[in-house]
């Protein structure tokens, strides 16, 4: 079959999804080579990645076609990780008759029939067996069934591996647009314009993202705790996996932090959260030396000195100040006034019966902000407001997300 060139031009949104999948011309053409396919099959599950990051285009408002190849690329992956377990584990039964059904389509469509039967037959023990499904992670538990399915998935990619099939697939779709690498981002962004509520959803996902770091327990408890830092605080960046340790002669679960003052550990229970220095792991003994502690507990950090303790009470006061303030959205539109980027990560500083006090870092740039029932202001070094939003321009800006979000829902 041979390949082709879309040619440019033409609607680019019919019957509410998006006609175009744009790659780079430089993959399209290596992957005639079968050797090479995976570069095309790779440039589709970009695309679907950038133009959901970017334009904010759900699933549902994609081409089919890029979703069919986007989740058929993700069941092979899962697959050759770690089964088909993994695939179920990682996917959720919630999303898995969407994601499978995408994947079974792609499969289809390319010619892949062996891995087309085994998916199904997959989906068959699924509704068979919902409860031993929903325990399926590719580790602790494999169902029998599942490993013989894993078998044949194997023996099957043997004999006719999905990869070459599906870029001759793609290669061959009507939607497909092959540009230069140079030209690439610039048609995503022309793309994401073509969304009529790109903007309302932009607004959505980052006062989503910011309502989470303010709300989640385990988010705010180490905004707080980094906010508590004497004598000055140090400015949450990222909370890493967390784990079971010893801590203080207490096994705790804690989490690593990424601060501005450097690499971190927050122990979280119910009582609150604390913050320590983190400490580096003991070296692995050299051969011949006696090591007491068990090899798993190795790479795990130590800590140091501890940096602060934080409440749970203090920590529930910080969020519901924040929905009852709206300090989610108050903080995206003072970021947006004043020309930054609203994707900031959020400490949690001061909390009183009425009001809070946070510190955002956008970019390479932290702001303190103090959100109030009435207002929200940015506050400059002086202690003063630089700039000021009133309640009800952060409701408009709420409706804006909101509208975003309902946007979003109805195509789910």
């Amino acid at each position: 079959m041979p390949f082709r060139h879309a040619e440019p031009g033409g609607a680019m949104i019919e019957g509410g999804r998006l006609a175009t999948v744009v790659v780079a011309r430089d993959a399209l053409e290596a992957a005639q080579k079968p050797e090479k396919a995976h570069y095309l099959t790779e440039a589709v599950v970009d695309y679907v990645n950038e133009i959901q990051r970017v334009g904010v285009y759900t699933g549902r408002e994609l081409p089919a076609v890029a979703m069919q190849a986007y989740h058929a690329d993700y069941y092979l992956a899962q697959v050759n990780n770690s089964g088909h377990s993994q695939f179920i584990g990682n996917t959720g039964i919630e999303m898995l008759p969407t994601t499978a059904g995408d994947a079974l389509a792609g499969l289809k469509a390319m010619g892949a029939s062996a891995q087309q039967q085994i998916l199904q037959e997959m989906m068959a023990w699924v509704e068979a067996h919902p409860g031993e499904a929903a325990l399926q992670n590719g580790h602790s538990q494999r169902a029998a069934t599942l490993r013989g399915l894993d078998r044949r998935f194997y023996e099957a990619e043997q004999q006719q591996p999905m990869t070459p099939l599906a870029a001759q697939w793609i290669a061959n779709w009507p939607e497909l647009r092959a540009v230069a690498q140079e030209q690439y981002a610039s048609e995503i962004q022309r793309l994401a314009q073509l969304h009529p509520h790109l903007s309302q959803r932009r607004i959505w996902r980052s006062v989503r993202q910011i309502s989470f770091q303010m709300t989640d327990r385990l988010q705010i408890t180490v905004a707080a705790a980094c906010g508590a830092v004497v004598p000055e605080p140090e400015l949450k960046l990222l909370v890493l996996p967390g784990f079971d340790m010893n801590v203080e002669g207490k096994q705790c679960m804690a989490f690593g932090v990424k601060t501005d003052a450097g690499s971190r550990v927050c122990v979280f229970e119910e009582a609150g959260g604390r913050l320590y220095e983190y400490g580096l792991p003991s070296p692995i003994p050299k051969p011949g030396e006696v090591k007491q502690e068990s090899s798993s507990n190795r790479h795990l950090p130590v800590v140091g000195a501890r940096l602060s303790t934080v409440s749970a009470d203090t920590i529930l006061n910080f969020s519901r100040i924040a929905e009852q303030n709206l300090a989610a959205e108050a903080i995206d539109l003072l970021l947006r006034k004043s020309d930054m980027d609203p994707a900031a990560t959020i400490t949690a500083l001061r909390v009183s019966d009425d009001r809070a006090t946070w510190l955002a870092v956008s970019g390479r740039t932290c702001v303190m902000a103090t959100t109030l029932g009435d207002r929200a202001d940015l506050v400059g070094s002086d202690g003063k407001a630089e700039l000021t939003v009133t309640r009800a321009e952060t409701e408009r800006h709420a409706a804006e997300a909101a509208a975003g979000r309902e946007s979003m829902r109805l195509q789910a």
